[in-house]
């Protein structure tokens, strides 16, 4: 009796497993994602289907291409997803979660022969897939999903696939432009019931790859997400440290601001490696999505939550080290070329919490107006808020900005420096405390 009872006491310290991670046997104990990515990858992933950016930037010749999308943007074990092609019905579906494995990119997990439907099991740990679909008639391109569980982690990341969607152009129409590209002609909404223009992968291999390839690389434990789910489900952040967005997350719900919030003040920690975040209200209708009005308009600034916000498009600035955490790892009088753009942030002329300013833009002695800066706090939970204030960040770490700006291999290694400095920050949960620049703002 005495040893049952020291094992049913042993058997509560323990984390428990999630419905999800058992039915489908996943591995999603303590440091799941360093023994993923010791896992052989596949450095032929992308073989076949060459960058091409989404959006704005998406200038696609007209070639016969294989396309598709998925009944949803996410799932979980024991879901199926259906996938719908345009071009053909006769293809493989080549299925890799994306991550490091020893930088390659990618792990292939299913080879599939003109699949109707995409089930998540015991081959689908959660993260970030792309499915390549291909035949010989036609140019191949990727249909991106995300698999979610709920275990313990450092950080959970948000797939930011409602601001991919509002900028896709796939059919003519986003909710930017309309075919002439002209914002006249724009759609009031749009729907998830089609492909991606680009390659296929909406935003994702520039705005968000980079990131996941160095959070998995480090080995922190992390949960996977989407707009969607943080917008449906209230239990979202429950088992994290913290939430942290990639490069490009302009559109969020009301809700998905509520939640976020909520979450910082109850002590989770927010890294936003972007530029122009929490911009624009969404809303969600079934598969469809619209509307583009700024927070501001509610009285809801993002500088309340994020310490900053955009004020600039279009610019190309020398990013400034502070010589302060986290870019004090790159040295005094430290300069990252050409950083701040294409959109950024700044703390100037907001209301918010006090914050200080880790790095800022570069001015000639002439120049007047905002100065693009990067921003860090401490809100009263303890929780702590970064807002590097660009959204060339990402993609400059892999060199895959698509307006323009190209970074040498020196900016890129500055850039992954200091992005691990955060990142095992948040792995340690060992945080600076804020040294106050602009105090609170009412």
């Amino acid at each position: 009796m005495r040893k049952f009872l020291v094992l049913v006491m042993i058997a509560g310290l323990l984390t428990p497993l999630s419905a999800a991670a058992t039915g489908c046997r996943w591995d999603q104990s303590a440091g799941w994602i360093a023994r993923e990515n010791q896992k052989a990858g596949d450095k032929k992933w992308s073989e076949g289907v060459p960058l091409r950016f989404s959006a704005d930037f998406s200038r696609r010749k007209d070639i016969p291409r294989l396309e598709g999308y998925l009944s949803a943007a996410s799932a979980t074990c024991g879901e199926k997803l259906t996938l719908t092609t345009v071009g053909s019905k006769k293809f493989t579906a080549s299925v890799y979660r994306m991550g490091y494995y020893n930088n390659t990119g990618a792990r292939l997990v299913k080879t599939l022969k003109s699949p109707k439907h995409i089930a998540i099991d015991a081959k689908t740990p959660p993260g970030q897939y792309l499915i390549k679909i291909s035949n010989r008639l036609r140019a191949a391109t990727f249909v991106p999903f995300l698999v979610y569980g709920d275990s313990q982690s450092d950080l959970t990341f948000i797939s930011s696939v409602l601001t991919w969607q509002s900028y896709n152009q796939w059919g003519g129409w986003s909710l930017y432009k309309g075919p002439d590209g002209k914002r006249e002609t724009m759609a009031k909404s749009v729907t998830f019931n089609r492909p991606y223009d680009g390659d296929g992968s909406g935003q994702f291999r520039y705005m968000e790859q980079p990131l996941v390839n160095l959070m998995e690389q480090l080995g922190l434990d992390i949960n996977y997400t989407t707009d969607f789910e943080v917008d449906r489900n209230p239990e979202v952040f429950d088992a994290t440290k913290g939430i942290i967005v990639g490069g490009h997350s302009e559109y969020w719900t009301l809700q998905m601001r509520q939640r976020i919030e909520a979450a910082v003040a109850n002590g989770k920690h927010l890294l936003v490696f972007g530029g122009n975040t929490a911009y624009a209200i969404t809303e969600i209708n079934g598969r469809d999505i619209s509307g583009r009005k700024p927070f501001r308009e509610i009285n809801q600034p993002e500088s309340t939550l994020l310490g900053s916000q955009y004020f600039a498009l279009a610019i190309k600035k020398d990013l400034v080290s502070n010589n302060v955490w986290p870019f004090s790892v790159l040295g005094p009088d430290a300069v990252i070329k050409g950083l701040y753009g294409y959109e950024a942030d700044t703390a100037l002329g907001t209301i918010g919490p006090g914050v200080q300013v880790v790095a800022r833009s570069a001015i000639s002695p002439t120049e007047k107006g905002y100065v693009a800066m990067s921003t860090y706090y401490n809100a009263p939970s303890g929780a702590s808020v970064l807002n590097v204030g660009t959204n060339g960040w990402v993609c400059a770490m892999s060199n895959r900005c698509p307006w323009g700006h190209s970074f040498d291999a020196f900016a890129q290694q500055q850039l992954n420096l200091v992005t691990t400095e955060v990142l095992m920050a948040a792995k340690t949960s060992k945080w600076p405390v804020a040294q106050i620049d602009f105090p609170s703002r009412p």
